[in-house]
């Protein structure tokens, strides 16, 4: 655990020991290294203690702790370690606090405690009310009240306490104080079960809401993980760590969209595999090459005059010296420096080669690539696998932005707006919750849609911006103002707009106003590879 997190933990350890005002402070304090224990295994060795109490809470503790998944959450998050112990001890305090606060013999402790304080000349007039209530209360086998009957009236018979002998005085106070203690004994016990059940009602209430915890927050992150692993986001680094148990809260919509977010997953899985082939596709090159090389071992014809030791091809000027004595000793040491003079052949072939190359272009970079504006269709008629895909898209351009380190500005749009700038998302789990729970309902209007990414353009921000909009088109009518600032920007400012439809029946009257239209039907087959391959054209 950080250090900064572990100095708060030792704190809130502090003071539950010190103002926990529950059991004493020694058993407080051995809870606390108990709890300690469950987060690092063997730090304290914690006595065996016969207090029923502490031995409950210590039970409790074990089945907190064997909440499924719980163990490995905690080791992976520091913040939710620390989130656990400060609702573990304030439970502890609160169930305590709880449970000795309120029980259903008050009554009977209160009856109890009067008779305990009774003077004892009131006593021997009032006995055999407490015999007749105590009767009436318990059962013979745990309590006899006809002995201690019999004793008060063989004690007390009908006389006054001045009149009772100070010998049967002193056995008259030795029964009266056994009899007190049995039904102290007998009430304690009561209470003591009582409050042992609402203990495991509690604990068992806290377990279940435990367990809902954990369960939402393995759903969260099996839904973001997805996302998570197609953009790059490495699960280790601040993003996550800074994760509570709380934050599950806030995505309670996005955990109900679980099945639809499951398919998306599936789809996102799909991309990056067409990614991964597409790369291979684009890098991968095969030359094949034709030329001509020699063949030593074939003679074909004469080329030239070399030295060698190659007695089959001597020159006849060579073969002289071995005729005169006084020669024949030269030719053979010109033989051993293989420096005789011999014809040289040469023979040629055509040889063809095949080489698979990778290659890597660079080029001057002139410009930085400019940012995104993305403007989504969430009308009702982009619901189910236009949704999907129109999803997928936003995330495989948002991946690119990340990669690139370029904005990206997402409009999402039916009968009106709502915009997010994803700029941060790399660094921000709310920035991609609020994209996944985009809701496609309503009409659709695509004017406010290209207001808001004009307003854009005159930013500083997206000023370079290129603008695509995702849509099924199925629209009939833009406003003719805003068609005029496209036009303007078109010319003027040289911004792209870009179409990427998601539909086989657009509306093409207005696709013409686009520079570039991408066109996908959703139910046809091998479709990721297609809008991957688009991608790459969208970020080029």
């Amino acid at each position: 655990m950080r250090k900064e997190l572990q100095e708060k933990l030792e704190e809130e350890y502090e003071r539950f020991i010190e103002f926990g005002a529950l059991l004493n402070r020694q058993m407080r304090k051995y809870l606390v290294q108990y709890l300690e224990n469950k987060l690092a295994p063997d730090k304290y060795v914690v006595p065996e203690l016969n207090d029923q109490y502490f031995q409950y809470f210590k039970k409790a503790l074990d089945q907190l702790f064997a909440v499924n998944h719980l163990i490995p959450t905690l080791r992976d998050n520091d913040h939710i370690s620390y989130q656990l112990v400060l609702d573990t001890l304030y439970w502890l305090r609160k169930t305590y606090k709880k449970i000795r606060a309120k029980h259903p013999y008050t009554d009977e402790e209160d009856r109890l405690g009067g008779w305990s304080v009774t003077p004892i000349h009131i006593f021997v007039k009032r006995w055999y009310y407490l015999v007749d209530y105590l009767r009436k209360t318990y059962k013979k086998e745990e309590i006899d009240t006809s002995f201690y009957e019999s004793q008060f009236k063989e004690l007390i018979e009908q006389k006054a306490v001045e009149e009772i002998p100070a010998a049967d005085r002193k056995k008259l106070d030795l029964v009266l104080t056994d009899l007190l203690a049995q039904w102290d004994a007998l009430l304690y016990a009561k209470i003591f079960a009582y409050q042992l059940q609402k203990l495991e009602e509690e604990q068992e209430k806290y377990t279940q809401l435990l367990e809902a915890k954990v369960e939402e927050y393995q759903k969260l992150m099996q839904i973001i993980t997805p996302v998570s692993d197609y953009l790059g986001w490495d699960m280790s680094r601040s993003l996550w760590q800074e994760t509570s148990f709380d934050v599950v809260k806030e995505y309670d919509d996005l955990l109900e969209d679980e099945k639809s977010l499951k398919e998306l997953a599936d789809l996102l899985g799909s991309m990056r595999e067409a990614e991964i082939e597409i790369e291979e596709e684009a890098f991968e090159k095969t030359i094949i090459r034709q030329e001509w090389v020699v063949d030593e071992h074939s003679k074909a014809e004469i080329v030239g005059v070399h030295e060698s030791d190659d007695l089959n091809n001597l020159l006849s000027a060579e073969v002289g010296l071995l005729s005169d004595e006084n020669t024949e000793l030269l030719f053979l040491k010109r033989y051993a420096d293989k420096n005789l003079l011999t014809f040289r052949y040469e023979d040629r072939k055509l040889v063809k080669s095949e080489n698979v190359l990778t290659e890597v272009n660079q080029r001057v970079r002139l410009k930085e690539k400019g940012p995104f504006i993305i403007c989504v269709d969430t009308s009702e008629s982009m619901t189910g696998r236009p949704e999907q895909l129109a999803k997928v898209l936003c995330l495989g351009i948002l991946k690119m932005a990340i990669k690139e380190n370029r904005r990206a500005y997402l409009i999402n749009f039916s009968q009106g707006i709502k915009t997010l700038d994803l700029y941060d998302v790399a660094s921000s789990i709310n920035e991609i919750a609020k994209f996944l729970r985009m809701s496609f309902y309503g009409g659709t209007d695509i004017s406010l849609a290209l207001y808001e990414a004009i307003r854009q353009l005159r930013s500083n921000d997206y000023q370079d911006a290129d603008v695509l909009i995702i849509s099924d088109f199925i629209m009939y009518k833009v406003n003719k103002d805003v068609l005029q600032d496209v036009k303007f920007f078109q010319q003027n400012k040289g911004t792209q707009f870009h179409s990427l439809t998601l539909s086989s029946e657009p509306n093409d009257q207005i696709l013409n106003y686009f520079d570039t239209n991408w066109l996908y039907d959703p139910k046809k087959k091998g479709i990721i590879k297609e809008m991957t391959q688009g991608l790459k054209t969208i970020g080029s």
